[in-house]
Order: structure tokens, then sequence, then C-alpha cells
């Protein structure tokens, strides 16, 4: 590699070379010494150079199969700027779906045919358009960086490939969910039950089941009638451990009015946590989120994890935090989704005459549009009010045609 340099120094040895210009304009050298033997200073230098040219993420190799360097880009590129819960979304799908097809294969030897074949084969499999969307903006941005700064290739096969139309806009089926279907769901899991303040707060709120499980009591305003949404529980496969961090955007952190049967349920609810916790003494749980906003459940007199208690809203009668997942899996086993309850809570609104932006803010949604196209049902009652709303505009018109009938007669 003729671009590194070795020079003596002393009893040791350096290897020199140029790694562009600083931003005055001045040549930036790397130079590193104290290498025993002139060959050891120049294989050294050799690797840092090609990890140079490659974007600084490890790689020091001119050639190197799809699946190393997607791991090299996921540790040193990924990691570094995106967040835990993005990245672990990436891992998964790098692993389910780009490395079982395309991780033997070189990345100078992937060509943009091949990775249409790819992509149609996942459609084929069933895969939503969401899925496929994400699957490749992953695998663009991982071969973009290998475009540049990586160059270890020329141009990015994945950009111009397009998402087949076939593939199923909608997998899951939101179903508007009829009050009495919410009430026997209430008296199934009754006061006290791990699901009934969730379904409660879901059914009423419109929020996400993360803003739900992570909601603390310090989040409700009873004068004000209010709850801000500041916090949320998610799952971190990668960890393996449930973390209470800030919501994704900002439109997601938000305060939202509620109802007084709502605060009335929550403030009984909150009185029974109270209660239990007197009841159960040393053995009730309290929860406790630490510097890594890691979340853990402790003994209140046996045991407890690092870092500072917290009081959730939602919780087990013994005080333990709830999962998300758990809830979930509760709500699908009696034939609803939890994202059918805020499908159900906006398309309720939008029926009553609530505007599309007072709901996209009540949901956290940084655009109307997305508050529109996936929780404004196509029902009855909007097709009925549209064509009241058509029938209005036509009356003028009718009004004036049959006055000229009435003067036509006379």
């Amino acid at each position: 590699m003729a671009k590194v340099r070795v020079r003596r120094r002393k009893k040791t040895y350096s290897y020199i070379f140029e790694a562009g210009k600083t931003a005055d304009g001045k040549r930036k050298v790397v130079e590193k010494g104290g290498f025993a033997t002139r060959k050891e200073a120049y294989t050294a230098g050799a690797a840092a150079y090609t990890d140079y040219r490659h974007g600084n993420i490890g790689i020091t190799s001119e050639t190197i199969l799809l699946g190393d360097y997607l791991d090299a880009w996921l540790e040193s590129v990924c990691h570094l700027n995106v967040r835990e819960t993005t990245f672990g979304l990436y891992q998964n799908m790098i692993r389910l779906h780009i490395r079982p097809q395309l991780g033997s294969i070189k990345v100078q030897e992937l060509t943009p045919s091949m990775l249409d074949r790819w992509l149609r084969a996942l459609a084929g499999e069933g895969l939503s358009y969401k899925s496929l969307q994400l699957i490749l903006a992953v695998l663009r941005n991982a071969l973009g960086y290998a475009v540049y700064p990586g160059q270890l290739i020329a141009s990015n096969p994945a950009t111009y490939i397009d998402i087949p139309r076939t593939a199923p806009k909608h997998l899951v089926q939101r179903d508007i969910i009829k009050p009495a279907e919410v009430q026997a769901l209430l008296e199934k899991f009754p006061m006290g039950h791990a699901a009934h303040i969730p379904i409660l707060l879901l059914y009423h709120t419109g929020m996400r089941i993360g803003e739900v499980m992570g909601l603390c009591w310090q989040d409700i305003d009873f004068k004000a009638r209010q709850i801000t949404v500041r916090m949320q529980i998610r799952y971190i496969t990668e960890k393996h451990g449930c973390y209470h961090l800030p919501p994704k955007t900002n439109a997601g952190a938000r305060t939202i009015d509620v109802d007084p049967a709502l605060l009335q349920e929550l403030s009984a609810w909150k009185k029974m946590q109270a209660e239990e916790e007197l009841r159960l003494g040393p053995s009730y749980r309290c929860n406790y989120v630490d510097a890594e906003h890691h979340l853990a459940s402790g003994s209140k007199g046996i045991s407890r994890p690092p870092g500072q208690r917290v009081d959730l809203v939602c919780t087990k009668r013994n005080g333990a935090f709830i999962s998300p997942d758990i809830i979930r899996w509760r709500i699908r086993q009696e034939g609803y989704n939890s994202h059918s309850f805020r499908h159900t809570h906006a398309t309720l609104l939008i029926e009553h005459g609530a505007s599309a932006k007072g709901v996209s803010g009540r949901l956290g949604h940084a655009s109307t549009l997305l508050t529109q196209d996936l929780y404004t049902h196509n029902t009855a009652k909007l097709q009925k009010d549209t064509e009241k709303i058509f029938e209005q505009t036509l009356q003028p018109e009718m009004q004036t045609k049959q006055k000229c009938r009435q003067n036509a007669d006379k």
C-alpha cells in the first residue's frame, strides 16, 4: 500500500499517511509509533489506512460479505447514532430478513436485480408494505454508508428498488370496539386485575400501550382533569429488559384532557394501590429506574434495585410493573389488539365532530394526515354525515327549482 510510509524514530518505527484535509484546508496526517520493526509498523499502518478509507468501522479488507459488513455497521455507526429501541429494530430486520438471503454475498457483488428479487420474495412471504419499507430503508442506509465514507462500492444498488404494489397495505384488522364490548372486558377484568386500568386508559385517552404502562401518578392532574404523557415503557430486545423512556418524538410528549368517569376510576385504583402497599408491607414490590432508564422491581423490605423509585399507575396488585407485552397478549386473548382501542378512540372523536388537528394532537401525531389515514374508520355514521352535508349543499338549488315550478304552475 504505497500511501502508507514508515520511518524510523530512534529505536522504534512509525507509520504515517495522509487522511484528507482539515477545515482550513491543511493536510491532515495520521501517525503512530512505537513499533519494534519496520514490517510491524507497515502492517499496522496498512490496516489503519484501510479502516480510514472504509469510514472507520473496523473493516480491514477490500472485499467483505454483506453479513460481516452489517455487523460492523451496526456496532460502529448505528450504535452511536440511533436510540436503543431503533438499534434493536435494525438488528431484528437484519437478522430475520436481510442476513438469511443476502448475508453470504459480497458487498461488491450486490446488484439491483439481485435485491429486487430478494424484496419480491419477501413480499411473497406475506410481509406487509410497511414492513418491507422498513427493511429496505435499513439496507439502503447501510449500503449508503458503504458508498461514502466507506468507499467499498461506487454506488448504492438499493437506491432504485421499489416495493411490489401487490404487498398488502394493512395486515392488522383494527375494528371499532363498541361500548358494550368495553364494558364486558372491564367486568371480566374487574378493579384490581392487571388489565383493568390499562383498558380504561386505552379506551378513554387513545394513548399508546407503552405510554399507558409508563404513566406515573405525578403525570395525572385530578384537579385540572389532565394527563401528561412524558414517558413510556419499552422492551429492548438486545438488553432483555423493560426501560422507562421519553416518547420517540416531540409530538409524543403531550398533555390531554380526560373525562371525570376515568378520573373517578383512577382515584379508586390509587386508593386500592395504597391499601395493598400497607397490607403487604415489606413484601410489596416497588419499581425503580436506574441511570440508563432500566426498569426493575424489588420487594420493599427485602431487596431494592439501584435507581430512583417511580410510582407507576399500571401495576399488579403486589406493586410490580407490567410489561406492555403482557397486556397486549391478554387483549389478544379476548379477540382484540391494543391498537384497536386507539383506533376506536380517534374514530369516535371524528364521528362526533372533533377536528383532525385536535385528534392528531391528542394521539401524539406530528401530522394530521397520519391521523386521518390510520385512525379514522370509514363507518356508517361518517358515510351518513357526509351524505347529509352534500344534501345541505343542494338545498339552495332545490329551493330555487321548486319556486320555478310553482311559478310555472301559476
